[in-house]
């Protein structure tokens, strides 16, 4: 029997999130390129939970809460799209980083929730148009 090769995995921010599913933001034709290059490849994305209340808590001020809830519907049922959800100790990794920088005003919480949920499922890869990503020490695409 031939071994099953593990997807490679990139964590996915409310920036991609963002630029994927509204058609009027500037970054949405290379976010849906991107993505759909990736899946083709096997690629997988994370999507934190704190991320994802992000994205739909913003959509839905912003768009409505059915809109929220028809994206939420595609999100979790999505076979390319794995949502983590974040632990005790993520939190407590996630306070550590948010202190350490807090010169950077831009590096906000989710973000750090982001970098501590990234280092224990070992990502170093995000798909996002953030360059705090990049500031912490991860990759960035696209």
């Amino acid at each position: 029997m031939a071994k099953q090769v593990k997807p490679e995995m990139i964590y996915m921010d409310t920036g991609a999130l963002i630029a994927f599913f509204n058609t009027k933001d500037e970054n949405h034709a290379k976010a849906v390129a991107f993505f759909k290059e990736s899946v083709t490849k096997g690629i997988r994305f994370v999507v934190g939970r704190p991320v994802l209340m992000e994205f739909l808590n913003g959509t839905s001020k912003r768009v409505g809460k059915r809109t929220a809830l028809e994206l939420k519907n595609i999100i979790l049922s999505s076979e390319f799209i794995i949502i983590e959800n974040e632990t005790k100790e993520d939190w407590n990794k996630a306070w550590k980083i948010f202190e350490k920088f807090e010169d950077h005003d831009g590096m906000d919480l989710v973000d750090c929730l982001s970098f501590a949920i990234m280092e224990r499922l070992r990502i170093i890869t995000a798909f996002t148009f953030d360059h705090d990503f990049e500031i912490y020490g991860f990759y960035r695409v696209p």
